[in-house]
């Protein structure tokens, strides 16, 4: 165990932001936490200092730090992307802009040793994969049809360069990227909310693809749980403590409930938790190639209202190819350097989620 004596959370009152906060209290309780946000109305803890700061403003950064003294910084933000919101643009400044401006600020704190950015497993370049490493190439261009993981890509690459690269203090800095797959849990406002909703709209009655596709999922808190492990070991290697292959700093981390679900397995869980019963259910189906075909055309526009659903919502290529591709990540990485294991399974995790949103 290290003992982390202050960290910022930045983005520290979001959905997977607050989780760390609360992960951090759990194991130190006289941490010093600080939370950076636009706006810090969520989610509050008595023991934590909310600071009001501009991501994409280097003053307004800097003055953070200045108050803060942050031994750990740990970069969260994120614009929401499920449903998809926001532009290419608006996701390069905040992913890339934002990120630079941090880790500028971290490499200038004499008191910051670490710096870990939350980026994203999807990151993976290929769309269809089965036994993804970190080693494996990632979509990187900034206008890519993926854009909100794509500028993510460029955000990794650029904490990860930042390792060491600036020593202008004592142990330098250390750097890491955690990439979650698709995150669910407590206080969730986009995976779990949107599944719910389908049951509003009616859209359980139908299905795309027949539900051959394996999909990784991860609980909140075994992801919270990552960065703070991550956050340890990059203090050790500060202090010249790092263990002999088993370096951590300069490298990324895939983070999943090792547990794939066929997505409409998972979906399923989550309306039984929520009191639907699905053991009756039998749904339309749409083959899978005709939906990527109809979806990358753009014409998918009515798909819900041609199988009797209320809603006549367009669903988006991205949105097809996570329902009916694969998506399975090898966490070996993360088990044998951060000493990560998913504490709380998918099924638990679903039912404290659910319940939350009750």
């Amino acid at each position: 165990m290290t003992n982390l004596h202050s960290v910022l959370v930045v983005g520290g009152c979001g959905f997977l932001g607050h989780h760390i906060v609360d992960f951090l209290l759990a194991k130190n309780e006289n941490i010093q936490i600080s939370v950076m946000g636009r706006s810090n109305t969520r989610h509050r803890r008595p023991q934590v200092q909310y600071l009001e700061g501009d991501l994409l403003s280097e003053s307004s950064v800097q003055s953070i730090f200045h108050q803060a003294n942050p031994q750990v910084v740990i970069n969260t933000v994120a614009p929401i992307t499920f449903p998809r919101n926001g532009t290419p643009d608006s996701h390069y400044r905040i992913n890339v802009d934002g990120t630079s401006n941090l880790l500028r600020a971290a490499a200038a704190c004499p008191s910051t040793a670490a710096f870990i950015y939350t980026s994203s497993a999807h990151t993976v370049l290929a769309t269809d994969y089965t036994d993804a490493k970190e080693s494996d190439s990632v979509d990187d261009h900034r206008d890519s049809r993926r854009f909100p993981t794509s500028t993510k890509a460029l955000a990794d690459a650029a904490t990860l360069a930042a390792n060491n690269a600036l020593p202008i203090k004592a142990g330098g800095l250390r750097t890491a990227t955690i990439r979650p797959c698709a995150i669910f849990g407590e206080d969730d406002s986009q995976l779990l909310p949107t599944i719910l909703s389908q049951l509003d709209h009616g859209q359980q009655n139908y299905q795309i693809g027949h539900n051959t596709a394996m999909y990784d999922f991860v609980y909140v808190g075994n992801v919270a749980e990552a960065h703070i492990l991550a956050a340890e070991a990059l203090v050790r290697e500060s202090a010249g403590a790092a263990e002999e292959g088993k370096q951590v700093s300069g490298e990324s981390f895939l983070i999943t409930n090792d547990d794939p679900q066929h997505f409409y397995d998972f979906m399923r869980k989550v309306w039984s938790a929520s009191g639907y019963g699905v053991s009756e259910l039998k749904p339309w189906i749409i083959p899978s190639k005709l939906a990527l075909e109809l979806g990358s055309a753009g014409n998918l526009a009515t798909w819900a209202s041609t199988l009797g659903g209320k809603s006549s919502s367009t669903l988006s290529r991205e949105s097809i190819e996570h329902l009916c591709l694969n998506r399975i990540h090898d966490i070996s990485k993360a088990k044998t350097r951060l000493y990560y294991t998913p504490l709380v399974s998918v099924d638990e995790g679903i039912l404290r989620g659910v319940k939350s949103l009750s």
